[in-house]
């Protein structure tokens, strides 16, 4: 399955020299990117039109990104986050994951490892994405089989009833 060309990215970070950095990269693959200084300004920026990916910081002022996370995820629970940070705690990691974070990734990183875990994030949820739709076309067919079955055996039931109804009426009258 090929990934989509271009993707609208979300990129989030109080440093303006990571967030362009990241604009960069994601812009010279022919992404679509909006950046904010932090979570609060984030929030405005998703409530204001739709994004495809998200791309955040953990420490930020105003609103951290593991709370940024909870929140987007509240209204698109399917949309792509991946936290990055310049802190080695593994309690930052955690908590990302927990908080519905799809990937993480520490700063400094190179530009390669940083499309590469990018890409395969967003082709891993296009890959959910399809299989979620096939779920439901399944889903479908096999309800309309169901009500198919159910119509057949409400028939033949029927049938039988007039039957047993036509030979109880001859055992009757013989």
């Amino acid at each position: 399955m090929a990934i989509s060309c271009k993707y609208k990215v979300l990129i989030v970070d109080d440093e303006p020299m990571t967030r362009d950095l990241i604009s960069s990269i994601l812009s010279s693959k022919g992404h679509t990117c909006v950046t904010a200084s932090d979570g609060v300004e984030a929030l405005d920026k998703a409530n204001e039109g739709t994004f495809d990916a998200v791309v955040t910081d953990i420490v930020m002022p105003n609103m951290d990104g593991i709370t940024l996370t909870k929140e987007l995820l509240k209204r698109n629970p399917s949309i792509p986050v991946m936290v990055i940070t310049g802190f080695t705690d593994e309690h930052y990691y955690e908590e990302s994951i927990n908080a519905g974070a799809t990937d993480f990734i520490n700063k400094p990183f190179s530009i390669a490892e940083f499309l590469a875990r990018f890409h395969r994030m967003m082709r891993d949820h296009e890959t959910i994405c399809e299989i979620k739709k096939r779920e439901q076309e399944i889903e479908k067919i096999g309800a309309e089989m169901i009500a198919g079955i159910q119509h057949d055996s409400t028939a033949r039931i029927e049938a039988l009833k007039k039957e047993i109804e036509e030979l109880k009426k001859g055992l009757k009258t013989s």
